[in-house]
């Protein structure tokens, strides 16, 4: 590559002074070039070169303008020729630039038509909520009224029901705090659908994995909001700590009954009946005796 510049830039030295002086003799431009230059890229230019000896001042005013010059560098020409091919080509990728983020812009709109923003999800219907709750483990049944007579009196039954993620074993008239049962509101009839296991004094029932035909009712008695728990959390040497706090939201409900287990009867047993022990006469008694007689 630097032989090809320097021949190019001494076939441009040469053609661009080809002022020969008054009785000097011509030499091919081949025969003064280096061995290691080829004469097939000098062939073609018919210049020629002033000898020192027959021009002095005239050799000396034609290199004196070009005595910075080296063969393997480019002429000024040609530093501004590449000038001006770099602009073009800046302009071209600055050009191509510009339709490409068009395009872009384009594909954008197109990709942004074709695919529309999700619309927020409307707040679910009854037919959903009835689905949810199916889901979490319970049914809304009604409102609790003055007049329903649902706590009954402590029967000898448990049972293990799920709500949630949770299991709770239960008897009538129990009260238990689940997570929060968010399609219900306080004082709501509940079922409790998901079942596991129903016991007994005589017998035990167990599900596969839910016992069938049975129930557990209960009554929404409040929401709340359980104790405040602190989270803090620390990295050392990276001056990064942050402290938060969480109160877990929860239901309490009261167990009223439990259905699909054979209950047994109380049997309640008579108190006896302690006999009654003679009393001795006071002294007074003694008294009004002895007056008597």
């Amino acid at each position: 590559m630097a032989h090809r510049r320097s021949l190019h830039s001494l076939a441009r030295f040469f053609s661009s002074h080809s002022t020969v002086a008054p009785g000097c003799a011509l030499k091919p431009v081949a025969s003064i070039l280096p061995n290691h230059f080829s004469t097939a890229a000098t062939s073609s230019s018919s210049d020629c070169i002033v000898p020192k000896s027959d021009a002095t001042s005239w050799c000396s005013s034609l290199f004196s303008r070009n005595r910075a010059r080296h063969f393997c560098s480019s002429s000024r020409k040609d530093d501004d020729d590449d000038e001006d091919e770099e602009d073009d080509g800046e302009d071209d990728d600055e050009e191509s630039e510009g339709d490409y983020s068009d395009e872009d812009e384009e594909g954008a709109r197109e990709s942004s038509d074709s695919n529309p923003k999700p619309k927020p999800k409307p707040p679910p219907g009854p037919v959903d909520k009835v689905a949810r709750a199916a889901e979490i483990g319970y049914k809304v049944v009604g409102k609790l009224q003055p007049s329903d007579k649902v706590f009954k009196p402590y029967e000898p039954v448990y049972a293990v029901v799920q709500i949630g993620s949770h299991q709770f074993k239960v008897s009538n008239g129990d009260t238990i705090v689940a997570e929060k049962l968010k399609f219900c509101d306080v004082n709501d009839k509940l079922i409790l659908t998901k079942v596991l296991l129903l016991g007994s004094a005589t017998q035990t029932i167990v599900g596969r994995p839910i016992v069938l035909d049975s129930a557990v009712h209960a009554v929404v008695e409040e929401h709340a909001l359980d104790e405040k728990v602190i989270i803090f959390k620390k990295k050392r040497r990276k001056n990064y700590r942050r402290t938060k706090g969480h109160r877990q939201e929860l239901t309490r409900l009261r167990i009223t009954d439990i259905q699909g287990i054979a209950k047994p009867e109380i049997k309640v047993d008579p108190k006896p009946t302690k006999p009654t022990k003679p009393t001795k006469p006071t002294v007074k008694e003694q008294e009004k005796v002895a007056v008597a007689a």
